[in-house]
């Protein structure tokens, strides 16, 4: 297998303290990196991401997995019919079905991007921003989902001051400036 190109961030303007810093802290250890964690994130193509299971293609807010002997993610959970269904289809099911903007999907995302320079990471970071203007965005902002497997509009009057501080610059070091 060919290695990969790591993505360049010298000529990242605007946030090119953070992407230095990023690409400082990450270019001692980008070999170690990519050999440890490459094998991992270049299989999961043939699975879904939280985002693209769900119908407004955001991903809940949290979610769960089932292990090989039948147990679930969290102590006692009991998970619903509807719940086991969904896990079947894909692979995990939400605990919770609201999404209140936050980041940790698509600084996973990054951190995959980063380290493996596979397209997908940024495919999958392009359709997050349809996704939120389409699902999310209101008059003067983005709103949250009381539930993301529903297109009807059900959002959470409320926008969280990470969503500004992570989640938007998670795409914005990912995506190209067009």
């Amino acid at each position: 297998m060919a290695e990969q190109q790591v993505a360049d961030y010298s000529t990242t303007k605007p946030l090119s303290t953070w992407g230095s810093g990023s690409t400082t802290a990450a270019g001692t250890r980008t070999r170690a990196l990519r050999e440890s964690l490459s094998p991992g994130l270049m299989s999961d193509g043939s699975s879904d991401s939280p985002n693209d299971a769900c119908r407004t293609g955001i991903g809940p807010e949290s979610f769960g997995f089932t292990s090989k002997d039948g147990s679930y993610t969290g102590p006692n959970d009991q998970i619903t019919c509807e719940q086991k269904c969904f896990n079947a289809r894909h692979g995990f099911y939400p605990r919770s079905s609201a999404y209140i903007h936050r980041p940790e999907v698509l600084e996973s995302n990054f951190y995959a991007w980063r380290v493996t320079g596979d397209v997908k990471y940024l495919e999958r970071a392009k359709h997050a921003v349809e996704s939120f203007n389409k699902h999310l965005q209101v008059s003067g902002g983005y709103a949250g989902l009381w539930n993301v497997d529903s297109v009807s509009g059900n959002k959470i009057d409320d926008t969280e001051s990470f969503w500004f501080a992570e989640t938007l610059k998670y795409l914005c070091v990912v995506l190209p400036k067009s």
